[in-house]
């Protein structure tokens, strides 16, 4: 279990959001009744939900009580609950199933996206997005550092909490399960201050599960510093001095 900071992932709140805000809009359901926010985080994909449906009866699902703490504080009149989607009992079925960089944590998305459609209502929708930046170099010289003799004694098995799929790995679960989906990908240009700046957007997401595993501050500090000197140069300045981070996302909306 990762422990999360929601501070830290806020830092980047309006780049993390927009896919949550393009995914919405791509859900041909006009008036749910109820939707549920699998892995709402800190409430940020959910506040999305809540302005396209300001009437709808609205559920927020994380494993992350600080995440849920967060998400609390800012939209107190959404149901909270804290527990992990991939084993909850779900004792009510949604009009929307909404999930915005969520699943990747999870194991086993075929039985997953099986298990999240059963409870979504006939004539509603399972809306999904999924990050798929395996690739970036930012991530490749995370595993690259990760498995060096010195980090390895601490971060073994961390490159597995993360599970990247590809878009036709996603159509032929959902070709199984649903009679009609749409099924995407789009390429976020992320505009940033610094070639650091991804290592901080990092830091809130898949590179906190390995830092967390190392024995102090100074030892995280040293990790952050190879794993920027391994792709920085990868990421270079713009004639305006920023830097432009690439991030590929796969988005599905599943009907029943």
């Amino acid at each position: 279990m990762v422990n999360w900071n929601p501070e830290q992932y806020l830092k980047f709140a309006g780049e993390r959001t927009q896919a949550s805000v393009d995914l919405v809009s791509r859900i041909m359901v006009e008036k749910p009744g109820s939707v549920i926010d699998i892995g709402c985080g800190p409430g940020n994909s959910t506040a999305v939900v809540r302005r396209r449906w300001p009437e709808t009866r609205l559920a927020g699902l994380d494993s992350s009580e600080e995440m849920i703490r967060k998400a609390r504080a800012a939209l107190p009149d959404v149901e909270w609950i804290t527990g992990d989607a991939s084993t909850y009992k779900f004792t009510e079925m949604y009009d929307v199933v909404f999930s915005n960089a969520a699943i990747q944590w999870m194991q086993d998305h075929e039985e997953l996206l099986a298990r999240l459609f059963r409870i979504v209502k006939s004539g509603g929708a399972l809306a999904v997005q999924v990050p798929a930046d395996q690739d970036s170099p930012v991530r490749r010289s995370l595993l690259s550092v990760s498995s060096r003799e010195k980090w390895s004694k601490y971060t073994s098995g961390c490159e597995r909490l993360i599970n990247y799929r590809s878009a036709e790995y996603y159509y032929d679960i959902l070709s199984g399960i649903a009679g009609r989906f749409d099924l995407w990908e789009t390429v976020y240009y992320h505009v940033l201050e610094s070639n650091m700046s991804v290592i901080e957007w990092y830091k809130g997401t898949a590179m906190r599960a390995f830092l967390e595993k190392l024995p102090d501050d100074a030892k995280r500090k040293e990790f952050e510093d190879e794993v920027f000197a391994g792709c920085k140069d990868l990421y270079e300045a713009r004639k305006d001095g920023k830097v432009l981070y690439p991030f590929r996302r796969i988005f599905f909306v599943a009907y029943k």
